[in-house]
């Protein structure tokens, strides 16, 4: 059943009432002329808007940003209601906010999907092929024991600890049940990242839920187990903006950087913000003047 109802009318709640005390989006934003383009409250996203808004900034276009402006709810009635232009987001969690119970996984019917379903107000430009969707890890040595994919996975689960974000119970125990007859031995709320990480480096942890574009994914010659059967859907970044808001030009800018966008290019600049501490917006004008956008 679809939910953009209820969503919709919780988030312009929130949103009219934080106008009110101090809210990112106040009376005013997005109709001076500029475009604003947002991010929500991670490094990875920050780095996208930085993207977005460089690539519509050389098409001569006025652009602010508005970084770390939290939960989907949030922004996207923001975009909805012309106070953001443009966000960076990704297609099956944004399919899943849409309407939850779409059992779209598949990269291009979960695209289709979404651009179906979005209420209007609403559109999405082209998808990347970059994908930051969840991935189940191993250390090099339990991959050696013959496990390379869920479905190798599935029936020694009972052998292994999971680290995995504390919403992984809610969203994934029952299905990787079904899927692959996984059941974990036990599951351990981690925080995703370092943390994770170096609990299944230290044993703590034999299985690690972490995210396609983690650089630390090859920094530890961790193995990414392959999802044969999808139960993980399609996560391609995808910019959602307002329906009319860009012109054709603004639009093709933005699909240019977007068809540049690879899951080994994202990994890379995620790599270079995490390791060697560079700037979002340096990073941003350097892939965009690449790509000739």
């Amino acid at each position: 059943m679809k939910r953009w109802g209820a969503l919709a009318l919780a988030g312009l709640a929130l949103v009219g009432v934080a106008g009110c005390g101090g809210d990112p989006f106040q009376a005013g934003d997005g109709t001076n002329g500029a475009l604003v383009v947002g991010s929500a409250d991670f490094t990875e996203s920050e780095l996208v808007m930085e993207v977005y808004a460089e690539a519509l900034r050389r098409t001569g276009a006025e652009v602010d940003t508005k970084p770390r402006i939290g939960a989907r709810e949030t922004y996207v009635n923001a975009v909805a209601q012309g106070e953001l232009s443009v966000m960076p987001d990704y297609t099956g969690n944004l399919l899943q906010y849409v309407d939850e119970n779409d059992p779209a996984t598949e990269s291009q019917q979960v695209y289709d999907e979404l651009r179906r379903k979005l209420p209007p107000g609403l559109d999405v430009l082209e998808q990347a092929p970059a994908e930051d969707s969840d991935v189940l890890t191993v250390t090099r040595r339990t991959a050696d024991t013959g496990i390379r994919t869920l479905q190798d996975l599935g029936p020694r689960c009972g052998e292994f600890v999971l680290g995995a974000p504390a919403e992984w119970k809610t969203r994934w125990e029952q299905r990787i049940a079904e899927v692959y007859g996984c059941t974990f031995r036990q599951i351990r709320n981690l925080e995703a990242g370092t943390v994770t990480v170096e609990a299944l480096t230290g044993d703590t942890v034999q299985v690690a839920n972490l995210f396609t574009t983690s650089s630390q994914i090859a920094a530890n010659d961790l193995v990414p187990l392959q999802d044969t059967r999808d139960m993980f859907p399609a996560q391609h970044v995808v910019p959602l903006v307002g329906e009319g808001r860009l012109t054709p030009r603004q639009a093709a800018a933005i699909d240019r950087v977007s068809r540049a966008l690879t899951t080994g290019e994202l990994t890379e600049l995620n790599r270079r913000l995490e390791v060697e501490k560079a700037n979002p917006t340096d990073l941003a004008k350097e892939f965009v003047a690449s790509v000739g956008a």
